[in-house]
């Protein structure tokens, strides 16, 4: 038997809307505190709020994405809008005063007329409910982005969090080293309090004025003992996403390398924005990266990449959420993600681009085979 796909609207794009980007799930233990329950967050700049501008909306499904309830909009402590590239993450263990269960959530706050750049972090101990400020991870210039060898951009952008041996890790696009000729480059910085941040480490960085590293996915420690990443390169005109991996999820390695390119074995590649999702099932460890488009023979696509055997070799799948898809200008997916329910089923959350030139926020739960 063959489920149809189902997909839920979860916002409409208006008019006059500067975009909805940036979809985030999370899936939560099913043995936790959460049950399992699943949370989505996107970035929503639209300025309607009265108490700072943007907010993170957070929605969450209680029956493995196939409905949604709104529970809370993060609105931004520091006064200046909640605006772009949030991410979420569920504690698996207590961490400082915080318990296993508890919610963080990481984004950028940018004030309306976009002259700096803060990475924020907050917290939540009510399933999602309410939200608290926790600390500035990080502070960087005005919200410009500029591809050109001789760019003076200083923004800060793309947090990841990710909890290793106690310590939180946020991993984040950094364009401050032009002094050193790296465009933008991938840093890292950790906190055991979440109050106060380690002075950053680089991750990532190329000094050719060309190659810009940036938006770090991590999956956390897999079954392998592996960690891996991927990262988008920007300069080259097909945005390549690559692969990296890590013993521990702090070493790296040589910060110029930018590890393996993402290339499935009928030649489709993704482009862009990236994201990586993982389980484990039936003693295999399957993984799923994500683009902004997919290419091949430079015709964009809708397609995702499957590695069944840990990041060595890769297929190509279509998405279930049906899209047009252009390497350039404001289109479709931009920084979507999948991941899957408890009951197996792929859960695809995107933007899709609207007749209003703004974008709809959707979810799809994909078929399924029985």
């Amino acid at each position: 038997m063959t489920l149809e796909p189902l997909t839920t609207i979860i916002h409409r794009g208006v008019v006059g809307e500067m975009g909805s980007l940036y979809t985030r799930l999370l899936v939560t233990d099913p043995d936790g505190p959460n049950a399992g329950a699943l949370f989505l967050t996107w970035e929503l700049r639209l300025g309607v709020a009265d108490d700072g501008g943007p907010s993170f909306p957070i929605w969450r499904s209680l029956d493995g994405g196939h409905s949604w309830e709104h529970l809370a909009d993060v609105a931004d402590a520091l006064g200046q809008g909640n605006r772009y590239q949030p991410m979420m993450i569920e504690l698996t263990d207590d961490l400082a005063h915080l318990r296993r269960g508890d919610l963080l959530l990481a984004g950028n706050s940018i004030p309306a007329d976009g002259s700096s750049t803060t990475l924020a972090l907050y917290s939540s101990s009510d399933g999602g409910a309410s939200w608290a400020y926790e600390s500035t991870i990080d502070s960087g210039g005005p919200a410009i982005y500029s591809p050109r060898s001789d760019a003076a951009t200083t923004s800060v952008w793309e947090p990841d969090l990710q909890v290793i041996d106690g310590t939180l890790q946020c991993y984040l696009a950094d364009e401050r080293d032009k002094a050193a000729g790296m465009l933008q480059t991938i840093t890292r910085r950790s906190t055991t309090d979440l109050r106060t941040w380690s002075e950053k480490d680089l991750i990532c960085g190329i000094a050719d004025r060309h190659h810009r590293p940036g938006m770090f996915v991590g999956t956390g420690q897999m079954p392998d003992g592996v960690h891996r990443a991927v990262i988008e390169v920007v300069g080259p005109p097909e945005v390549p996403i690559h692969l990296l991996t890590s013993d521990d999820g702090l070493d790296w390695g040589d910060p110029s390398a930018i590890g393996l390119a993402l290339v499935a074995t009928d030649g489709t590649s993704i482009s862009g924005t990236p994201n990586l999702a993982w389980r484990e099932v039936g003693g295999q460890v399957e993984m799923i990266a994500t683009g902004r488009t997919s290419l091949r023979d430079g015709v964009a696509g809708n397609r995702a990449l499957r590695s069944l055997d840990l990041g060595r070799t890769w297929t190509s799948f279509e998405l279930p959420t049906p899209a047009e898809r252009s390497l350039t200008g404001d289109g479709s997916g931009y920084s979507q993600s999948v991941r899957w329910n408890a009951a197996g089923e792929l859960v695809h959350a995107t933007t899709v681009r609207s007749p209003s030139g703004s974008h709809d926020v959707v979810v799809t739960v994909a078929a399924r085979q029985n």
